[in-house]
């Protein structure tokens, strides 16, 4: 494969993008990781292979960027591995389910897959809006729920996962803050850790599975092209843990309302682009 050094380049600052929006927000970065698979792919997969490399190769990116994250979330006291492992297991179970049942019913609707991802966006991004907003004073000592609680998060976030190839995190966290009553730091930080639980278990589905065509013939696992990739893993990964300590600098206000605004963008480009 000939290497285009502009596009390494492009996708380099694409990865670096996403993964610091990744560690800042909780999310996967997937919003800007997507778009970057689609044009990689672009007349070089079939029309019914498409959706699943898009799918495979953006879970692989956010897995990584999910567990940098972590690691400086972890060393920041901001997240609760009994209660992100609980969280991400059943969210694992419930992404590969449903990844499993759209291999196997052959059903690959991106844009029923959107509209449905729309409006609980929608409605998430109503739900925190109109809550009671979180004051800017800092608690010393986190207070976390009983674990069970974190179970629907888990099993929400892997169908989110499964239908989108997105991290999830774009309704762990409200679900965090807004029904779990976390502070928006301790919400990001949660997310983040889920992330890897959920993006493992679809990575290695579909890196088992035989695509009709290899875009990459040689170069790739299943679904997972390997090589090309590679730049957006990498960038990401170093990336996400200035996100995580940018988002640390800064107030709750302000976190929330990029957080927010954050949400308005994925709906408009779910719906419109």
């Amino acid at each position: 494969m000939d290497i285009d050094f502009y596009l390494f380049f492009i996708y380099l600052l694409a990865g670096a993008f996403g993964g610091f929006l990744a560690g800042l927000l909780g999310v996967g970065g997937g919003i800007i990781f997507i778009p970057v698979i689609q044009e990689i792919i672009t007349n070089k997969a079939l029309s019914e292979d498409q959706a699943y490399y898009v799918l495979a190769n953006s879970v692989a990116v956010v897995m990584v960027v999910g567990i940098s994250g972590t690691i400086k979330q972890y060393k920041m006291k901001n997240t609760n591995l009994k209660a992100s492992t609980v969280t991400g297991l059943f969210a694992a179970g419930s992404s590969l389910g449903l990844s499993h049942l759209l291999n196997v019913y052959e059903v690959n609707n991106p844009k029923l897959f959107n509209a449905i991802f729309a409006g609980i966006l929608i409605l998430t991004a109503l739900r925190m809006w109109f809550s009671k907003k979180e004051k800017n004073s800092e608690s010393k000592e986190i207070e976390y729920p009983p674990l069970p609680s974190f179970i629907p998060a888990g099993l929400f976030a892997g169908f989110i996962t499964a239908l989108t190839g997105l991290g999830g995190g774009v309704v762990l966290v409200p679900y965090f803050n807004k029904i779990l009553k976390l502070p928006i730091k301790a919400a990001t930080g949660m997310s983040l850790s889920v992330i890897p639980f959920i993006a493992f278990p679809v990575f290695i589905y579909y890196m088992n599975q035989t695509p009709a065509k290899e875009v990459f013939p040689g170069m790739q696992t299943g679904y997972v092209m390997w090589t090309a990739i590679l730049p957006l893993v990498l960038a990401s990964a170093l990336a996400s843990p200035y996100g995580v300590r940018t988002a640390n600098n800064m107030s709750n206000v302000t976190l929330f309302r990029i957080f927010m605004f954050f949400v308005v963008l994925t709906i408009i480009k779910v719906l419109f682009l």
